[in-house]
Parts: structure tokens; sequence; C-alpha cells
């Protein structure tokens, strides 16, 4: 039975302020349409974070959940009257704004802001080419701050785009949400697809994965896959660039908060005691300069 003491930090949660929020993805009549929804669209604090992590979390990253997409700071200033763990966040932006220079700046002078994030997903080869969202991702760079990047990283066109702006911007520092969405078929050339890109974005020592979200593609995902997954990921990019994250509260779907935790836990079990501080806690702090 392996013993769980190790506490952790976790760089991919969403908490909800639904009274004071818009949250307009988590009303029902609105996209995405999943028949669990219900599930997670509730209050969901800091308090009830630490709750679940039965005391082992010291530690997390907010990522912009939608409180108010038009006017990103108003989420934040909502996290820093409210949060009093150490925390970082990861603001809205939409790089394709009209105001997005200014948005960068606002939110750049909030004490937890570490990073912005925009949702590329299919629109990721089109935005990343775009002469307006090159010169944002560039600006946040000189603001210090990273970019959360999420899109399918099989797809080879929005890497290479991804790759441009990296090479123009040497000091973008890009984090790349739920790497562990995988193609579901690890002999698909699709998954070695997605393993050769993780392998050429990370070569470029801008580039950190997130080990999260594998909710978001099955449900009722097993640990033999997230073990599979992992290793290929470790194997390919090394102990340092890889983040173990949540996605909390959606990772409940599938099991309790620090179920999820002490799986990750038992998944590095022969890995070396500096190893596994850096996949749990190290490699997160130092990303998001959280104290």
């Amino acid at each position: 039975m392996v013993q769980h003491s190790q506490t952790w930090v976790d760089p991919h949660v969403h908490l909800f302020a639904l009274d004071e929020g818009q949250y307009n993805w988590l009303k029902p009549t609105n996209a995405p349409f999943w028949a669990d929804k219900k599930n997670i669209a509730k209050n969901t604090t800091e308090t009830m974070l630490h709750c679940a992590s039965l005391g082992q979390l010291c530690g997390f990253v907010h990522i912009e959940a939608g409180y108010d997409n038009s006017r990103p700071w108003r989420e934040i200033a909502f996290l820093e009257r409210h949060c009093t763990l150490p925390f970082r966040s990861v603001g809205c932006i939409d790089l394709a704004g009209n105001s997005v220079g200014s948005h960068i700046d606002k939110l750049g002078l909030y004490s937890s802001v570490s990073g912005l994030r925009h949702i590329l997903d299919d629109e990721a080869e089109t935005l990343l080419r775009a002469p307006k969202v090159k010169w944002a991702l560039g600006h946040m760079a000189t603001k210090g701050l990273s970019f959360d990047a999420q899109f399918n990283i099989a797809d080879s066109s929005a890497v290479v785009a991804l790759l441009n702006v990296l090479e123009q911007n040497p000091a973008l520092k890009v984090a790349i949400n739920h790497a562990a969405l995988a193609p579901l078929d690890k002999n698909s050339l699709a998954f070695r697809t997605w393993r050769q890109n993780t392998r050429v974005l990370n070569e470029t020592g801008q580039v950190a994965f997130k080990f999260s979200g594998l909710e978001m593609q099955e449900r009722r995902w097993h640990w033999q896959r997230a073990n599979y997954i992992f290793e290929t990921l470790l194997d390919t990019v090394g102990t340092n660039q890889i983040m173990f994250a949540s996605n909390f509260p959606l990772c409940q779907w599938r099991m309790a908060y620090a179920e999820l935790w002490h799986g990750f836990s038992d998944m590095i079990t022969p890995l070396s005691e500096t190893q596994k501080a850096a996949l749990l806690s190290i490699n997160a702090k130092q990303w998001y300069d959280i104290a």
C-alpha cells in the first residue's frame, strides 16, 4: 500500500462564483452540451478545493473560467479578494480582440496574474498565424506573462504555427493545457504525431506540458491508459517540463480530487524523490512563480 504523504501544487483549477460572474458556458442553454455539465455548474471555492485535497494542497493556479470574458480583470479581482492559499492566476485574453493590448497591460498589473489563456481549439492554426495574435503574444512576453495554450497537439499545422511564434519571441513561455489528451488509439498515426509534436515543442526550451484533462476526452478513463500516456510523455520530454494538474472540478466526473492526486503519486513510485517533487509541485511553482 503506497502512503500518500506528499503535498502538491495544482497548476490547473477552476473556481466558480456563479452569483457574481457570468459563466455563460456553464448555463444549460449554451454549448458545450454535456449531459453531466450540471454536476460542475455550482459554486466552487478555494475552501472546497482544499477540503477535497484532504489538506494536502499547498498551492494552486486558477485558470480563467469565464467569469467575465469582456472584462477579465473582474475574475482576478474576485480571486485576490477571496483566496488565502499561495496561488497564481491565468486570466482570460481575447487574442483577436480590438482591446487585446490594453487588456494585457491591465491584467499584468494584478499581483496574482502570471499568465493568460485564449482557448485556441479548432482555431489554433488560424489564430497563431494572425499578425495581431502574434503581436499580442509577443507583448505578453514583454510583460513577463506566460501563455496557456489549449489545442490539439496532434494538429501539426497548429504546432508549426506555434513554433513560428516561439521562434519570433524567445522570451515567450507556453504551457500546453491537457497534454494528456493524446489520441485514444496508441497505435494510430495521430498518436505518433502527438508524440512527435510534444518532442519538437519541448526542444524549443519554452514549453511545458500539463498532464491533465483525461476526463475531457473519456469520462471513464482508466489508470492503465493514463500510465501509458504519462510514460510516453516522460520519455519524450523528461521530468522537468511536465506538471501534474487536475482540471478541478471537472476531474471529479471521474473520481474524487484526492484520489486523482494519490493516483498520480502511485504512478510515479519508481521515480526518484527529486523527480516526484518536480512533477507534483516544484515545476508548477517555478513555472507560475508561486511563493
